[in-house]
């Protein structure tokens, strides 16, 4: 659990349009990578003072989360950091293995010599993340790839439902990537990566998007696997 501490506040005085954004996001960060766990307390008050901003645009971004499932009211706890279940990792990957299947036969289709010279260079960091067992890089590598692919997709609604099912896994798969042995666990996931990669740079529609539904398909299996065993942990009291 994160300490909330007014010493390491935010600068309220930052040049940043929308404080509820900031809000949200600074938030959201924190849930995704598990400085808030699940069902710990989210106080405006505390939260307010560790943003260094006024309370309103922290209850802003509060109902932004819980309407996105981040955040959930409690009865006798007031708002709280939304629990994680088995089910909603499966179902979060059924789609997921849906979209990002669709992202990867699209892609293919409609990839442009702009978008190659990105998507390998997104297959490189991937590598280099994967070679030096950096499990920050090579998270922040992944998500670039996949946003790489949809974008050369050119369809708006796959990034729409990407950033609503995304954030269900995040918190599970923050865990999933420290569990094991990382060196072969990054290799094993970047070759995944890298195969679909290759088909769509060659402009194999058909092989992209059963190379990319596989890949998911087999995250959603161990993830789940994961949260079996991490259930206690995650539903932790504080």
């Amino acid at each position: 659990m994160i300490v909330i501490d007014a010493g390491v506040r935010r600068d309220a005085k930052e040049r940043e349009p929308d404080l509820a954004t900031r809000a949200y996001d600074g938030i959201r960060e924190a849930i995704l990578n598990l400085s808030f766990q699940p069902g710990q307390p989210l106080q405006e008050l505390a939260l307010a003072s560790w943003l260094g901003i006024s309370r309103t645009p922290v209850r802003e971004a509060i109902r932004q989360l819980q309407s996105e499932g981040l955040v959930e009211s409690a009865a006798s706890r007031g708002v709280v950091v939304a629990q994680v279940s088995v089910a909603d990792i499966e179902n979060a990957y059924l789609v997921l293995e849906l979209l990002e299947g669709l992202s990867g036969r699209l892609a293919a289709q409609r990839l442009d010599e702009e978008g190659a010279g990105k998507l390998r260079g997104h297959i490189d960091r991937l590598r280099e993340a994967a070679a030096e067992t950096d499990l920050e890089l090579w998270a922040a590598a992944d998500a670039e790839f996949h946003d790489a692919v949809r974008s050369i997709a050119v369809n708006p609604k796959l990034n729409q439902t990407a950033n609503l099912v995304y954030p269900v896994i995040e918190r599970v798969r923050s865990i999933y990537l420290r569990e094991g042995d990382e060196p072969e666990r990054l290799a094993v996931a970047t070759g995944a990566h890298c195969a679909v990669g290759e088909a769509i740079l060659a402009g194999d529609a058909e092989r992209a998007e059963a190379l990319s539904r596989r890949l998911f398909a087999d995250a959603g299996a161990d993830n789940v696997r994961l949260l079996k065993r991490w259930v206690s942990p995650l539903r932790r009291s504080f």
